[in-house]
């Protein structure tokens, strides 16, 4: 079984954390990218020949965090996949502090013809999924309700550093424009418990996104929109009192 599981072992230094010290979560989220990358190459099911005509890419996932996580924290990060179905496979995260369980991330991965932009099965990239012999599962992404009136709150332009190998927006960066538009003592407040991200549309070099908010006590919906009002993606997030 450890074969299909990856470890990463990381202290969190000064340059990883806001103004409260508290680890950036597009940090975290660059990490479970990379230790995919690593798990996936372990498992053959990605490698470097694929560069610039295959990519991975993430639809959905759901993070949970029991505390945050701070400055000078040293965290185990590990990951897994389960099995999938024909174009959508889970992989799962889970951190650790002090050998205590301290979070959990869901996610839903597909792969993306690069030069077609669009899913395929990975059979059509020579891609044969290990049999996975764990009984690892976690619940899968839960669905966003969107039970709440959005309102416009400003636009942003994806730009040179927004852009990944996959020639589109960096899931990463999704984060980073939503928390920038929460009230900033909100981030002071509490600390961020659950992040829920649904991926519907991707986002490609000098477009055009126009952002909506709506907040009911500490939870939050983000939503990033073309000019045709089509939704790029949907972001549910929860903060916890300290």
């Amino acid at each position: 079984m450890n074969d299909l599981i990856s470890y990463e072992t990381r202290q969190i230094e000064i340059n990883d954390v806001d103004d409260m010290g508290e680890y950036f979560f597009h940090h975290l989220l660059n990490r479970f990218a990379q230790i995919a990358t690593v798990n996936a190459t372990q498992l053959g099911v990605w490698n470097e020949e694929m560069m610039g005509k295959y990519g991975w890419v993430v639809a959905k996932q759901y993070l949970h965090l029991d505390e945050p996580i701070r400055h000078r924290d040293t965290i185990e990060i590990s990951t897994t996949i389960s099995p999938g179905t024909h174009v959508s496979f889970p992989r799962y995260y889970f951190i650790k502090k002090d050998q205590r369980l301290i979070g959990t991330c869901s996610s839903i991965w597909t792969l993306l013809d690069i030069q077609k932009r669009r899913m395929v099965p990975p059979k059509r990239a020579g891609i044969q999924f290990p049999e996975v012999n764990h009984d690892i599962q976690l619940p899968p992404p839960p669905a966003i309700q969107k039970d709440l009136e959005m309102h416009y709150v400003g636009e942003r332009e994806v730009l040179y550093s927004d852009v990944d190998i996959n020639q589109h927006m960096n899931n990463t960066r999704y984060i980073q424009w939503a928390l920038d538009v929460i009230d900033f003592d909100q981030h002071h407040h509490c600390f961020i418990s659950d992040l829920n991200i649904l991926y519907r549309k991707e986002i490609r070099p000098l477009e055009k996104v126009y952002i909506f908010m709506a907040q009911d006590h500490q939870r939050y919906l983000i939503e990033g929109r073309n000019q045709e009002d089509e939704v790029y993606f949907t972001i549910e997030i929860y903060f916890h009192d300290r």
